[in-house]
């Protein structure tokens, strides 16, 4: 595994401020005429339909792993993906139920490979955003959602007023660890661990192979809420 280096002050602030203007740029556009901007996949995650939000502005517990923060980099070499991120984040705050519509929409219209990731990048903003996710998966039974969160106190607390089993088997959300980050998780929900260099791998946790269509396919891993682990990269 090759030594990753954290990414420079420097170049984070030119990331974040990047998206910033993105989003003012967005702001002032008509909510009514801004669409959601949800991918239907990619060479990694397979067609599986997906929707992402501005990395480290919507991350309330990003502050051990941001200097890693894997779509930095994207943000700043791509202005497609800046935008895309910057302009989901200007509907939602402006307009969230026009955002969740969007996405019920785009989920009603697909025929096959029901498959949809939260958050490619960001993470949940509350307990509201949360609900409607959960709403969402309800609504769409056939389908498999997945996401990866740092928002613990979000989804415990939510947890603890509506039950565990308030989250359909549908969804699975896999609380994404990080070296150093006190991770509470009293209703036992799957993990995904990053492992640094020299770290060992967790006991029986699989190795993430980098593409979620594999795991889709064999109906393992995230997909179904199975403890799992990558290399940080």
């Amino acid at each position: 595994m090759a030594n990753i280096k954290p990414i420079r002050p420097e170049t984070l602030r030119k990331a974040i401020t990047g998206l910033q203007e993105e989003i003012t740029r967005w702001n002032s556009v008509p909510v009514e005429s801004v669409s959601v901007c949800i991918s239907k996949g990619n060479r990694k995650i397979g067609h599986t339909l997906n929707v992402s939000l501005p990395p480290i502005i919507t991350c309330a517990n990003c502050a051990g792993c941001k200097n890693y923060c894997y779509d930095i980099k994207a943000v700043l070499q791509y202005g497609n993906v800046r935008s895309a991120r910057a302009r989901n984040y200007s509907v939602l705050m402006r307009n969230r139920e026009k955002y969740f519509a969007e996405i019920r929409s785009a989920c009603a219209k697909r025929r096959r490979n029901k498959y949809f990731r939260w958050h490619v990048s960001g993470d949940i903003l509350d307990i509201d955003y949360l609900d409607n996710m959960i709403q969402i998966a309800r609504d769409f039974p056939a389908f498999r959602f997945w996401t990866y969160t740092k928002a613990y106190h979000i989804v415990n607390e939510y947890c603890r007023i509506h039950g565990k089993e308030s989250i359909p088997a549908n969804l699975s959300i896999m609380f994404s660890e990080w070296r150093g980050m006190p991770m509470v998780n009293p209703y036992g929900f799957p993990e995904f661990r990053v492992l640094f260099e020299g770290e060992e791998k967790p006991e029986g946790a699989p190795l993430c192979n980098g593409n979620c269509n594999l795991c889709i396919k064999s109906g393992r891993c995230c997909v179904t809420g199975e403890t799992t682990y990558c290399h940080l990269h």
